[in-house]
């Protein structure tokens, strides 16, 4: 009558992860009652070149007959079956078999390379079983299976062979290693530059702010000096206005314009505001804003200006002073010199302003409220601490490290920090961009040649890895990250 043996097994994937229990029945017993083996814990890692293969074998309820015995042998296998390897067999032996393998050896089937256990049949017995072998290149997608010798005969014709799990290639989120850095903490300084456009009454400079468009254009500088004025936590250090002119009207005219309205703005301003006398800085004025009528020409089209090619020769010729310059576009290209007084000289009458200014510093208790509704007085440095009141990669502390970015955009601590956010989110494609501001330390070249290994790109990997150790960073893991992801 034909028995049955059964093994039990829990699965678990190349990277070790705990999966269904499934039930294997095995034929093949001749003889004896039934039996069971259960096979738990099946374990398969990847570490220093080496393949480890683990489980757990339970042998509580695995009758042997005295004289015979079992083997079991873990295999691996390619997907497409041209390639195998056999691990270490486990012989489980009958109480005289395993006087007969004491005296004269392990059957020369598995002598070679095998654990042998005597088995207490009804009695509670477990083994752990555990092999290494070098790692080989088609490991990374292979599964295992267990051949099963019943008969102890060896005949692999005879012997059943049961799927038991497949290698998944290791993971490299699992290997990698990246640098957070700390920002250092700096002196919040600002700067804010914008133009404002005033209209001056012809050949006058008194500033008039219900002048034309004034009141709005205005608005472009007080709207934001207002609110500085009024916000403790914000100290402005210095204002300027440069005011500049359009080139019709000789040269020294035209200087004389521009530096007295650009003065005009600058006294209106002070007249507004509490702040100290040495917060406005003595105005400064470009006499005729040649610079800006090149490039509204160049971005014009020959349907407007037919004779744009050589009006820009005349704006560029160095030998010409300003007035002989703008004499010569006036008298020989007349028509154009008219659509140019009329639609782009007016935008060339300008005054811009920059405004320079700090912000307070902050405790860790002060930031964490500022966050709240006001997060552009923090610097990237107090930004980071409010972080690090929170759980590292919680969807608060990333929020918090893409503020930063937000607010710096072009800081390349930011940038790195938040780069490594998206690496272990694995959005490489926002990595890559922000790993693109992130500078030239030593941890944004590692966070580089974490990206180009997850990108599977090993040799530029290895290059960025030596370019972050020649900085000072260790890239021991990542190094090695890079092995168990190519053996």
């Amino acid at each position: 009558m034909k028995r049955y043996l059964i093994i039990l097994l829990v699965l678990m994937v190349f990277a070790p992860a705990v999966t269904a229990q499934e039930v294997i029945r095995l034929t093949g017993e001749k003889e004896g009652s039934d039996s069971q083996l259960s096979v738990k814990n099946v374990q398969v890692d990847r570490a220093q070149a080496k393949t480890v293969v683990s489980m757990d074998f339970v042998l509580d309820s695995l009758r042997v007959p005295s004289n015979r015995y079992r083997a079991f042998t873990p295999v691996i296998k390619s997907k497409d079956g041209q390639q195998s390897q056999r691990l270490k067999t486990l012989i489980v032996s009958g109480r005289r078999q395993n006087i007969v393998f004491q005296r004269d050896g392990i059957d020369p089937l598995y002598a070679g390379n095998c654990d042998n256990v005597r088995r207490h049949n009804g009695e509670a017995q477990q083994y752990a079983y555990s092999d290494v072998i070098e790692s080989q290149p088609w490991h990374r997608a292979a599964d295992v299976y267990m051949e099963s010798d019943l008969c102890g005969c060896g005949d692999r014709m005879k012997n059943q062979e049961t799927f038991l799990t497949s290698l998944l290639p290791p993971d490299p989120y699992e290997l990698i290693a990246l640098t957070d850095v700390v920002p250092a903490a700096v002196k919040k300084e600002r700067n804010l530059h914008g133009s404002a456009y005033i209209t001056f009454v012809v050949n006058k400079w008194e500033m008039k702010p219900d002048y034309m468009n004034n009141r709005a254009e205005l608005r472009k500088i007080t709207d934001t000096l207002s609110v500085m004025a009024q916000d403790p936590n914000v100290s402005v250090r210095e204002i300027k206005i440069h005011g500049y002119a359009s080139p019709e009207s000789p040269y020294a005219h035209n200087k004389m314009l521009a530096t007295n309205r650009a003065k005009s703005l600058t006294d209106w301003l002070r007249q507004q505001y509490s702040l100290p006398a040495n917060v406005f800085a003595p105005a400064e004025a470009t006499a005729e804003n040649w610079e800006g009528l090149r490039k509204a020409v160049a971005e014009l089209g020959e349907s407007v200006l037919p004779h744009k090619a050589e009006i820009l020769d005349i704006i560029d010729d160095g030998s010409l002073a300003p007035d002989p310059k703008e004499q010569r576009i006036k008298t020989r290209y007349a028509e154009e010199y008219r659509y140019l007084l009329r639609e782009v000289y007016p935008a060339l009458r300008r005054s811009d302003y920059d405004i320079s200014f700090n912000f307070s510093d902050f405790t860790l208790e002060q930031a964490k409220e500022i966050y709240k509704t006001r997060p552009y007085q923090l610097s990237v440095r107090e930004m980071w601490d409010v972080a690090h009141t929170m759980q590292p990669g919680s969807p608060e502390y990333n929020k918090v490290l893409q503020t930063a970015v937000n607010v710096y955009p072009d800081d390349p601590v930011a940038n790195l920090n938040l780069a490594n956010v998206a690496i272990r989110q694995k959005d490489l494609q926002k990595a890559a961009s922000l790993l693109e501001k992130a500078g030239e330390s030593g941890e944004a070249y590692q966070s580089r040649a974490v990206l180009a290994i997850l990108q599977e790109r090993y040799a530029d990997a290895a290059a960025l890895l030596d370019k972050a150790e020649q900085k000072g960073v260790n890239v021991s893991k990542n190094r090695e990250a890079i092995k168990e992801m190519t053996n």
